[in-house]
Order: C-alpha cells, then sequence, then structure tokens
C-alpha cells in the first residue's frame, strides 16, 4: 500500500491550514491594523454606513496611481527604517500569497495570471472593505502594492521550483 496519496493530503491540508492562519493575519494587518476588533463593532459600523451611504462619497483616500509610492520613495532613509513602512509592508504582507496560491492550486496552468488576479482581487476587496465600512481609508498604492507583492511571490515561488528547492513540496501539493 503506498503512502503517496495519504503523504499529498497531508502536505495540502498542512499548506491549507497555514493559508488560513496567514489569511487572518493578513486581515488583521491590513484592516485593523493589529487592533483587536470584534463583529459586533463591525455589524454596527455597516449599520452606520447604510444609514449614511453618502459619506462614503466624502472620504478621504488616494485615488491617484503612484502618488503615495513616489512620496513613500522619496522618504526612504537608512537612518529612519520605519520611514516607508506602508511602501515596503504592502508589498512584503502579499509575498507569501504569491508563494502559497500557486502550491494550494493542483491546475499548473496560467498561474501567473492566477496570482495576479487573486492578488489584486484580494487587495480590492480590503480598500473597498475599508471605504465602506469607515475603518481605513481607499488607497490606489495599496493595491498596485499589494498586487506587486504577489507577483514577486509568484517569482519566488518560480525561482524555488525550477532550482530544485521546492520541488518535492511543490509536487506533494
Amino acid at each position: 500500500m503506498s503512502t503517496e496519496p495519504k503523504s499529498m493530503s497531508t502536505m495540502k491540508l498542512l499548506l491549507a491550514a497555514i493559508f488560513i492562519i496567514y489569511m487572518y493575519f493578513l486581515i488583521r494587518i491590513i484592516l485593523f491594523k493589529g487592533a483587536p476588533f470584534s463583529l459586533q463593532s463591525l455589524w454596527e459600523q455597516a449599520g452606520r454606513m447604510l444609514e449614511h451611504p453618502d459619506r462614503i462619497f466624502h472620504r478621504q483616500g488616494n485615488y491617484i496611481p503612484f502618488k503615495e509610492i513616489s512620496r513613500g520613495i522619496e522618504q526612504l532613509s537608512f537612518s529612519d527604517p520605519f520611514s516607508s513602512l506602508n511602501l515596503v509592508g504592502n508589498l512584503l504582507a502579499f509575498i507569501p500569497f504569491g508563494i502559497m496560491v500557486p502550491m494550494l492550486f493542483s491546475q499548473k496552468e496560467r498561474l501567473f495570471r492566477k496570482v495576479f488576479m487573486l492578488s489584486f482581487a484580494l487587495s480590492l476587496s480590503f480598500e473597498v472593505t475599508q471605504l465602506v465600512l469607515y475603518i481605513g481609508t481607499f488607497d490606489v498604492d495599496d493595491l498596485i502594492l499589494n498586487t506587486c507583492g504577489g507577483v514577486v511571490g509568484y517569482a519566488i515561488y518560480r525561482m524555488l521550483v525550477s532550482s530544485g528547492l521546492f520541488t518535492t513540496i511543490s509536487k506533494r501539493c
């Protein structure tokens, strides 16, 4: 009796568990900035937005591509490593997403497109949620950086697979 299917399903299950934990922390960091939250408070916030939906259109935000990215690059400083935390953080936050998504898909064709579209869709859902629930501000540059982070993660995944370091893991998943 072969242990290959059992090993494959165990590896896939472990990867799925890691992905769920990663998504939990990503939501906590991006939507709630690490602060505690409750479903009750989100429900109340949604109710307030339904009472005054016009507030959505009067919110501050960045709707100009590369505005905040340019500002972040200008503020880069080696003496102050937190000067561009937003710039680097949004990019780094989605790198694991770009690595794990190809491992979770059993169908291996068009993976780049899937990673790109899923990174974009997840980031867009975060930005729209912040806008609608009034728990942050919409920033088109976050959308760009998060999507780029997913693509960078995919590039890392491809390099690891082509170098042979990831071959056994990717074959098991």
